[in-house]
């Protein structure tokens, strides 16, 4: 099998395994939204943030490192393994014994036994953190699909029954460590049918893979810090029910597509790896991949913005109607965002993390001011709107600082790849809009049937009669039977 077509069944399986996932944590935030009370929401969103950020300094970058390096020895691989281990022991010590200090500096006291239960997971997970490299590194998309999937339903099976019957911000946790538990366990029986750990260890031998996971970990922390300052800065100031209401709006239109371009990031980083050393053909796929990501995110985006107040209405109740406005904003935000996914996976097939790293500390230091001045005027609301001028910014900054010293001058192609699926996007949104200004019915839940049938069907005639040549070539990869290559006009 070429490395194309290893690549276009890689992206398939991890579409579907990321759209599974998707799909259940969507219905899990959906359902416990409407159980438990806003204020216990808000403290699980808070206590989940801490571990996030945990959770990114605990692999620090070592499975990411693996994947770039062409060739790697037993000996390394023992090295590293050993070394997640104990990094991740460490995080653990240090999140169970400030979880006190760390509550108060959030001004929520209540979360310091949620963020201790949830430190046990530090203990589990490094376990199989290596075994899921090795796997992505071989492009064995259908085995960690199907691990991560099973893992995510224990994990969601568990979540629910515990909540209707305990309707606490725990039962969410015990869910966690479940799905922790069960993905560590599969991903060892699988990954040590290709590498046992030794006890074998040389740390000079991977001191490249060191470097590389530093500057990708701090990249990461930093981005972590990036996205969810707000969530800080709200629960200090305004409590945990706005901080539940903003991450509650954050989970639907910000975080979706940071895991959904995954799917093609994760997929491309290794086939990234691989041709590196081409300059045109890289800049070539990765423009074509900023425009295939703008198809994906576009429509779904900017069609949640119009149908924002039935959606919120229908889905999690009148109760959380107030976050309306900061879905709308943070739409948009997850639209930019969605565009400066790809990035990552160039810089790492080309290991300059560094320039990435650089540019989110200086992110960070517009992100701050802006959120929490945003935050303090307009609540909620106002941390969204900093959240989007930072956004913005950043997007207009990213090819200059990012993508130009990587792959040359391309500005054109840099615009072009994004105001192509704009344009394409443009008659779904409006045909929405127009059926929503109608009132055609009283009942929420109709009216957004209406709004979203209307948009998917016209961007699906849009796609149909497109003479674009990468929408044919889009619709050629998908579609192999020859009738419907006809009926679509590929």
């Amino acid at each position: 099998m070429s490395l194309r077509e290893r690549t276009v069944n890689g992206a398939k399986w991890s579409a579907i395994a990321t759209v599974a996932s998707i799909g259940i944590s969507f219905l899990q935030i959906t359902l416990l939204a409407h159980i438990i009370e806003p204020h216990q929401f808000g403290l699980l969103t808070i206590s989940m943030l801490v571990i996030m950020i945990a959770d990114t300094i605990s692999d620090f970058g070592i499975s990411n490192s693996i994947i770039q390096r062409k060739d790697i020895s037993e000996v390394e691989l023992s090295t590293l393994y050993w070394i997640n281990v104990l990094i991740g022991l460490s995080v653990f010590v240090f999140v169970f014994v400030f979880s006190g200090t760390i509550s108060q500096l959030l001004n929520q006291p209540e979360i310091q036994p949620l963020i201790q239960t949830l430190a046990f997971a530090f203990i589990i997970i490094p376990h199989g953190q290596q075994f899921r490299a090795l796997l992505q590194k071989e492009l064995e998309f259908s085995k960690i699909g199907l691990i991560e999937t099973t893992s995510i339903l224990i994990g969601f099976a568990i979540t629910m029954c515990s909540a209707f019957y305990y309707p606490f911000a725990i039962t969410a946790i015990w869910g966690y460590l479940c799905m922790s538990i069960s993905k560590t366990f599969m991903f060892a029986v699988i990954g040590r049918k290709i590498y046992r750990p030794s006890l074998r260890f040389k740390f000079n031998s991977i001191s490249s893979n060191i470097k590389f996971g530093a500057y990708l970990t701090a990249d990461a922390l930093v981005n972590q810090l990036n996205s969810n300052i707000a969530t800080v800065i709200l629960s200090r100031t305004l409590g945990a029910v706005i901080a539940g209401g903003y991450n509650l709006a954050y989970n639907v239109a910000v975080l979706p597509p940071s895991r959904l371009n995954p799917i093609l990031t994760r997929v491309l980083f290794p086939a990234f790896s691989k041709i590196q050393d081409d300059k045109e053909k890289l800049r070539q796929n990765f423009y074509k991949l900023l425009s295939f990501v703008g198809l994906i995110n576009f429509p779904v985006l900017l069609g949640l913005l119009v149908v924002s107040n039935n959606f919120v209405i229908t889905l999690f109740g009148e109760k959380w109607l107030f976050i309306t406005p900061i879905l709308q904003v943070l739409c948009v935000v997850g639209l930019l965002r969605s565009i400066g996914n790809p990035i990552g996976s160039l810089l790492m097939a080309k290991a300059r993390v560094d320039i990435s790293f650089k540019f989110n500390v200086f992110k960070l230091f517009l992100f701050i001011p802006s959120i929490w001045v945003g935050a303090n005027l307009f609540g909620g609301l106002g941390a969204a709107l900093g959240f989007l001028i930072v956004q913005i910014i950043n997007t207009y900054l990213s090819y200059f600082v990012l993508i130009k010293p990587v792959l040359g001058s391309s500005y054109r192609e840099y615009i072009k790849s994004i105001t192509f699926p704009l344009m394409l996007t443009m008659p779904t949104i409006i045909v929405a809009w127009l059926i929503g200004t109608i009132h055609l019915s009283p009942i929420p839940v109709i009216m957004l049937i209406l709004q979203v049938v209307s948009g998917v069907a016209t961007f699906a005639l849009t796609i149909v009669f497109s003479r674009n040549d990468f929408v044919r070539e889009i619709k050629q990869q998908v579609v192999k039977n020859p009738k419907l290559r006809r009926i679509l006009r590929a």
